[in-house]
């Protein structure tokens, strides 16, 4: 029979060991996104982290702890990437899925953070172009991480999911 002996200091560092978990955040350059990034660091968690912005995820990536724990990729959820023209939604995401995959790096927790805003007007008044980026990055951004990350969590039977958005996708406003 082995017995294992655990000082106080042993016993904090597995403890700690075993509620790190890895985050994935969309839109982790800016805002809500970048601040969760570097509390989560903080505490030990590993960050994937993805953005448009490379001079901003450069930036965050010294302000983590532990920078070489953390990976953070120019992606963008939502934006065709146009190849021998064929439009392809979701290539950058599922490159992304891909390189997690191959780095061992699977979501304990997933925050779809990224997000955009047309400009305050009536709905009538709004440009188609402004009305479609507002949907594909709030909405398709969202089905395409999650098309691509539900299937490598599911083997683990648990996980994490957390959507955002903010108070205008769930309210009105008087013309």
């Amino acid at each position: 029979m082995t017995t294992a002996s655990f000082s106080a200091s042993n016993t904090a560092a597995v403890a700690a060991a075993a509620a790190a978990k890895t985050v994935l955040i969309t839109g982790v350059s800016k805002g809500l996104g970048r601040a969760l990034a570097v509390e989560l660091s903080k505490r030990g968690h590993t960050v994937i982290g993805c953005s448009r912005a490379q001079e901003k995820l450069n930036s965050l990536q010294s302000e983590l702890s532990s920078p070489d724990r953390h990976l953070l990729l120019n992606v963008d959820v939502v934006r065709p990437v146009v190849l021998r023209f064929i439009s392809r939604s979701d290539n950058s995401v599922k490159e992304l899925a891909r390189v997690m995959m191959e780095k061992k790096f699977v979501p304990d927790i997933i925050v779809n953070n990224a997000g955009t805003i047309n400009k305050n007007n009536r709905i009538w008044e709004v440009p188609v172009e402004e009305f479609d980026t507002v949907i594909d990055t709030n909405v398709k951004g969202i089905a395409n991480v999650l098309r691509h990350f539900i299937p490598l969590m599911l083997p683990k039977s648990r996980g994490i999911i957390v959507n955002m958005s903010s108070g205008w996708g769930r309210s009105g406003a008087a013309l």
